[in-house]
């Protein structure tokens, strides 16, 4: 059913790529379609940054209530966004670290990942804090000639990595990360998908190219569903946004329906 509608999408025009990748995180079985394929990783790098953040504290507990603000870039523009956040933290205001984390993450406010970054390059030049993240998650470090270079298993390896809280020296702290994963509103990709009032910890991306205007739109996180979690993690490319929303709700429902029936 899966792949019969994969199919009828890219035939009609209305996809010209999708992967998904699906792991049962109770030791069960995995589903890969065009795993290998690239895509560009666009706002789901927040989420190495925010680990790399998390990971710091561990050895600096004051780190997360250190307050920071963010600026304007030096053309004067701030970042803009596709698809709007509902909250964006304020210019030259100063907030604790874990405030823009939760911006970050929750609103994907473009505005607080930039600040995260700057503070990091301040006070870590040779940037190894967010090199050693990706390193022991496994991803290359997207380069700035080729964004194409994010593959959904090494994505979604991520979530894994953090339900099973083997990335951080302490358990707490991937129970934080994901606690904040779960608080991201972004509600019409895999949330939309399941029966209102399954928990999802997840993070949305998406990017729009300058030259095609061709649009990428992932969703990428762990489903809660009972005694049984799941991750399921979604990347499209096509012309139309909503088209790209739709195809990631439309997979999560039969996801969560397949996974559902054999369940019972």
């Amino acid at each position: 059913m899966l792949e019969t509608f994969l199919q009828r999408e890219t035939n009609a025009g209305r996809l010209t790529g999708v992967a998904v990748y699906f792991r049962d995180l109770n030791n069960g079985p995995t589903l890969g379609l065009n795993e290998h394929t690239e895509f560009a990783p666009a706002s789901l790098l927040k989420v190495p940054v925010m680990m790399t953040y998390l990971s710091l504290s561990e050895s600096d507990s004051g780190l997360l209530d250190k307050p920071i603000k963010f600026w304007r870039l030096k053309n004067g523009e701030l970042l803009v966004q596709t698809i709007v956040p509902a909250h964006s933290v304020a210019e030259n205001t100063p907030y604790p670290i874990m405030e823009f984390l939760r911006s970050m993450i929750r609103y994907s406010d473009n505005n607080a990942y930039f600040a995260l970054v700057q503070y990091l390059n301040q006070q870590y030049p040779d940037g190894e804090p967010f090199f050693d993240t990706m390193r022991g998650l496994g991803i290359i470090q997207p380069s700035d000639t080729d964004e194409n270079n994010l593959t959904i298993k090494s994505y979604g390896s991520i979530f894994v990595q953090l339900y099973h809280a083997s990335f951080f020296e302490k358990k707490e702290t991937s129970e934080m990360a994901l606690s904040l994963l779960a608080e991201a509103d972004f509600n019409g990709g895999i949330v939309a998908g399941v029966p209102s009032g399954v928990r999802v910890a997840h993070k949305f991306g998406e990017r729009v190219s300058t030259d095609d205007q061709i649009r990428q739109l992932h969703d990428c996180g762990i489903i809660y569903y009972p005694q049984n979690p799941y991750l399921l993690c979604v990347m499209t490319r096509g012309s139309d946004a909503d088209v790209l929303t739709r195809t990631i709700r439309e997979i999560s429902r039969m996801i969560y329906e397949e996974f559902d029936s054999r369940r019972i």
